[in-house]
């Protein structure tokens, strides 16, 4: 059975916007993505600039009534707004992936990689979940997909290495919804760390570090972190010079919760950590927490925040100043969900709303001084995604 990490729950609760509507909904949306979908052989990138999905999560896949098959699309999406699909077969949280080599994503039989010339498939059987997914330096790809509990107390994700000689699959202990690439590693966090826990001394709560990847006979364990908190954002954080820096949600022995930011090398196993700091006296809750977006720049972490604005914390003290505003929220309670990705100097926004009437926005930000460089609307009804089987996932955009 799987299980997913508090934040990962909450994500993926609020993206199903207009869950309620979906026995009405559903049929139109299936058929606006069926008809913008195009052939395997004619599938290229082409024009495309950004790249999402839409599918069924797991608990629409395996219910009472019986085991579903309705498939997943990635949106293709051009820069005037215009959109081509990709059919798949089934990926609850699907996180496609765009580097230099193309745009990789996966789904429960296959993964793809699309490029200008064409799509390559490569056979590669799986759960149907997925975790994390990387880009590798090499031109291939890492995906960490999560199987569940298992006998013993133990919890088993399988991470899958995919190059152009073929897929090559493994189990790992423990549950990473979080990671980072130093180099060609790949490196997971959990807090739940299946059999590993009766390792640490710091308690059941603890954080794990292990190394997922290169792996010769499983994952490899770096470091623990008293944690005693709810989690880290999922998804890919920033490694540099051998060092992941991520925020996390602590909480002391006392029972007092910080929001933190952490620097931990990959190579010692040593971390250092701080409360992060406000001067105009922002406070955060640890449902906003869950869906930040972390990307490395100058020296700094900077972060997408659920109520839309961007972030830049000092790693070395904690210090977190504004950079700007979005205007693009998202996260339970909200009428706006948001997609974002970071780009280079741009941040990429994709947001749906509440209503029935409009289209998805796609929006792109200039991070230095946080004005928009496009706003485009996409065709796509906001009554199209998070609904019954066509929930909103993740995005990718080209690299710039």
């Amino acid at each position: 059975m799987v299980r997913r990490t508090v934040f990962v729950a909450i994500a993926a609760l609020t993206l199903m916007v207009t869950a309620a509507c979906g026995s009405v909904f559903h049929s139109e949306g299936r058929r606006l993505f069926d008809r913008a979908a195009v052939d395997d052989g004619e599938a290229r990138l082409g024009d495309a600039v950004m790249a999402f999905f839409v599918g069924p999560q797991n608990s629409e896949m395996y219910t009472v009534a019986g085991e579903k098959h309705e498939p997943g699309f990635v949106v293709l999406v051009a820069p005037d707004g215009s959109f081509r699909t990709v059919r798949t077969a089934r990926m609850d949280m699907m996180r496609p992936v765009w580097s230099r080599d193309g745009l990789a994503f996966a789904d429960e039989h296959t993964d793809f990689r699309l490029t200008e010339t064409g799509m390559t498939r490569t056979a590669s059987g799986k759960v149907t979940a997925q975790n994390l997914m990387f880009a590798l330096p090499g031109g291939g790809t890492a995906g960490v997909y999560n199987v569940g509990d298992t006998d013993g107390g133990g919890y088993l994700n399988r991470v899958v290495i995919t190059t152009e000689a073929g897929a090559r699959g493994y189990d790992v202990q423990g549950d990473y919804f979080t990671g980072a690439l130093c180099d060609d590693r790949v490196f997971g966090l959990t807090n739940i760390p299946g059999t590993h826990a009766r390792q640490s001394s710091l308690g059941p709560n603890a954080q794990l570090l292990a190394r997922l990847s290169p792996a010769d006979g499983g994952e490899q364990v770096v470091g623990w972190r008293a944690h005693l908190g709810s989690g880290t954002p999922p998804g890919q954080v920033p490694c540099h010079d051998g060092i992941i820096t991520f925020l996390s949600w602590d909480t002391d022995p006392d029972g007092t919760e910080h929001p933190r930011i952490v620097s931990w090398d990959t190579r010692t196993g040593d971390h250092r950590q701080h409360p992060l700091t406000f001067r105009d006296g922002t406070t955060l809750t640890l449902d906003d927490m869950g869906y930040a977006v972390q990307d490395w720049r100058n020296g700094r972490l900077e972060w997408y925040h659920a109520d839309g604005r961007v972030f830049s914390t000092d790693p070395a003290t904690g210090s977190t100043t504004t950079l700007f505003d979005t205007g693009r929220p998202t996260g339970a309670g909200r009428d706006t969900q948001t997609l974002t990705a970071f780009s280079g100097t741009a941040l990429h926004t994709l947001s749906t709303t509440r209503d029935d009437d409009g289209t998805l926005t796609y929006t792109v930000f200039d991070r230095n001084g946080g004005h928009a460089l496009r706003t485009v609307a996409v065709p796509i009804p906001h009554s199209s995604v998070g609904v019954s089987n066509l929930n909103l996932s993740y995005m990718a955009v080209r690299p710039s």
